[in-house]
């Protein structure tokens, strides 16, 4: 009981702090550039990272990992996944941003039946419609006519930035299927592979050469450690002691935590229609995760925003 009740404090501590990560990002970018927040972000997870390993002896596997091409793969997948979710942030909301950015769940259900040959059951077919639905109402906020503006371009960006998540699910799935794959080495050497495919982009098309030291800067390690390391093995730990579909559930506090957040630290509020769409696609993710979940076990598949 007692390891079943800290397993379940470990999923919520890591969607909380999954959660936070939205209204930091939105803070740091009044100052930082989308495109070296990305690659500075993922430079601290991945010397954090790289120490971690080494002092446990797996420095070694991580770099036989980073010579693999579905790791570097996957690295170029998530650091365009980050771009395109901090890049759609500097004109959208961060509560529309951890909404949309959690519809993954939805299109990795529908990938699925495709990739791994799922079954695709009554749950997932009417989380699709109603997660469908959901999409439409956070980004029009239920307007039928629709100006195109900063803001709808924004979530557009944000929902480009889940898809991408959704190809990146897919090859960790893959990669992960192998025999002998350390989650821990995977990681940080995807955490690598980030940092490096962000680098180009950031020097192209990043403001500036190099990017001066603001106040906001304080957002880069904060996401860093307390985005991207600690939520991910708190995540992976409580999922060995407590069953998929209640750690997806409990998971679910990540949009409720960003949203509140969001209100409180930014002033957000979500009008009408948007607010029913919050709930159509919590549920949505809720369905698509249960049904998952039924089938087999989970593997490390959360997006770590």
């Amino acid at each position: 009981m007692k390891g079943s009740k800290g397993a379940i404090l470990a999923t919520l501590g890591a969607g909380l702090l999954w959660g936070s990560s939205f209204s930091v990002i939105k803070i740091g970018l009044r100052s930082i550039d989308p495109y070296w927040f990305v690659f500075f972000r993922f430079l601290f997870a991945s010397a954090i990272a790289l120490a971690v390993t080494a002092s446990i002896g797996k420095l070694s596997s991580v770099l036989a990992l980073l010579r693999h091409p579905v790791v570097v793969l996957l690295g170029v997948t998530n650091a365009l996944s980050f771009i395109l979710q901090f890049k759609g942030q500097t004109m959208t909301t961060a509560a529309n941003a951890a909404l949309l950015i959690n519809t993954c769940t939805i299109f990795v259900a529908i990938m699925s039946r495709f990739v791994f040959r799922e079954r695709f059951g009554p749950l997932k077919s009417i989380a699709v419609v109603i997660g469908v639905i959901g999409v439409y109402l956070v980004t029009t906020g239920g307007r039928i006519a629709v100006q195109a503006g900063p803001g709808l371009v924004g979530d557009l960006l944000v929902l480009g930035a889940a898809l991408f998540w959704t190809f990146f699910i897919i090859l960790n799935k893959k990669a992960l299927s192998g025999r002998g794959v350390d989650v821990r080495s995977l990681t940080t050497a995807m955490f690598v592979a980030t940092a490096a495919g962000a680098l180009p982009a950031a020097l192209v098309f990043g403001r500036g050469s190099f990017p001066g030291v603001t106040p906001q800067w304080w957002a880069v390690p904060y996401t860093a450690v307390f985005c991207t390391i600690i939520p991910f093995f708190l995540w992976a730990w409580g999922l060995k002691r407590v069953s998929a579909t209640t750690s997806s559930v409990i998971m679910l506090t990540e949009v409720v935590f960003a949203l509140a957040l969001a209100a409180l630290l930014l002033g957000e509020r979500l009008s009408g229609g948007g607010l029913v769409g919050s709930v159509l696609i919590m549920g949505a993710v809720a369905l698509a995760s249960r049904d998952a979940a039924a089938e087999g076990p989970a593997g490390p598949d959360v997006v770590p925003e």
